[in-house]
């Protein structure tokens, strides 16, 4: 029987162009200045976990969603904009992202007063 893997964290990835939400104008800049999360490198990097067997869990529950983000510049108050990217990931197992009944990035606790730059990433798996 195989083990369960999740791992999980600030992978300073955005996988898809629907983890990307801080406008076209700063994603061609960043593009061009090498600013990191989203250069063709960093997601052939991400392919490569993924090609492992590993499952994102928040993408798998939902595929269409590119309105939940992670990480949010407090310079430029991407919270208040709901302008960020989705670079914290729980990527799982297989067999385990199988049971995985629901996951989410949690803005309640983002929203708090003198809260990181990141909104906490969870899932809860039936074991």
């Amino acid at each position: 029987k195989e083990n369960p893997v999740l791992i999980m964290g600030d992978m300073n990835i955005s996988p898809t162009d629907l983890d990307i939400g801080i406008g076209e104008e700063n994603r061609k800049r960043w593009l061009r200045t090498g600013k990191c999360s989203f250069l063709p490198e960093e997601r052939e990097w991400m392919e490569r976990l993924l090609g492992w067997g590993l499952v994102d869990t928040f993408r798998t529950a939902n595929p269409e969603t590119q309105d939940r983000f992670s990480w949010f510049d407090y310079r430029s108050k991407g919270f208040d904009d709901n302008r960020g990217l989705r670079i914290d990931l729980l990527l799982a197992s297989a067999p385990l992202a199988e049971r995985c009944i629901e996951t989410g990035i949690d803005y309640d606790i983002r929203s708090m007063e003198k809260p990181s730059d990141h909104a906490p990433v969870w899932a809860t798996f039936k074991l």
